[in-house]
């Protein structure tokens, strides 16, 4: 966290910052994402939006799934603990993309022939081999994680990616928007829940 902090802390070449994109107080950001933006017709997320602020100033994106994306975004998760998760859906096109995530989370896919639902819902609880498998609600409350697996911070799209090919099934770009729908499922699965990531697991 300390390394996210200094990268959002410091300036650009352009001689602006992190701070000058986000206008949200600095413990409301994490709270602020993922949200529908009706201009665009998506679904914003706080990842997605580290990086188009780089990119906005000047600066080459980060890699999506680990290294400087998760540091900056463990970073505002931990100023953000103790917020609400308060997913709004305001329209039907957010109503759509609502449903897209739903059905990607209740679609059997892979060799294995499984959806997110069957782990996180249906067998939440118990255990594969020697893995707890966790209920979905409350899961995206903690990320970014440090996962003992992977001896460093991933996010959440790092996550999923990591879940569909373990049943076997063709994992998605991070920031695609197969995981942005799913993402804002997932999150409103857990409206009323507290932020408190970033999180360790095993």
């Amino acid at each position: 966290m300390d390394h996210g902090k200094t990268l959002w802390e410091t300036p650009f070449a352009n001689g602006k910052s992190f701070k000058d994109c986000f206008k949200e107080e600095l413990n409301m950001i994490r709270a602020s994402f993922p949200r529908y933006d009706e201009e665009k017709d998506t679904i914003l997320t706080l990842e997605g939006e580290i990086n188009a602020c780089r990119e906005a100033n000047g600066e080459k994106p980060f890699a999506w799934k680990k290294g400087d994306i998760a540091d900056v975004s463990a970073y505002l998760a931990h100023e953000g603990r103790g917020q609400k998760i308060d997913v709004r859906i305001p329209n039907e096109k957010a109503q759509a993309w609502y449903e897209k995530g739903k059905a990607f989370f209740y679609t059997k896919r892979g060799q294995l022939n499984m959806a997110c639902a069957d782990c996180h819902i249906a067998y939440s609880g118990n255990y594969i081999r020697a893995e707890l498998l966790s209920p979905a609600y409350g899961q995206v409350s903690h990320f970014p994680v440090f996962r003992a697996k992977w001896d460093e911070l991933g996010t959440l799209h790092r996550r999923y990616a990591g879940c569909n090919e373990q049943v076997r099934a063709k994992s998605f770009a991070p920031q695609s928007d197969e995981y942005k729908a799913l993402e804002y499922f997932h999150t409103y699965m857990s409206n009323g829940l507290e932020w408190n990531g970033p999180a360790f697991r095993k």
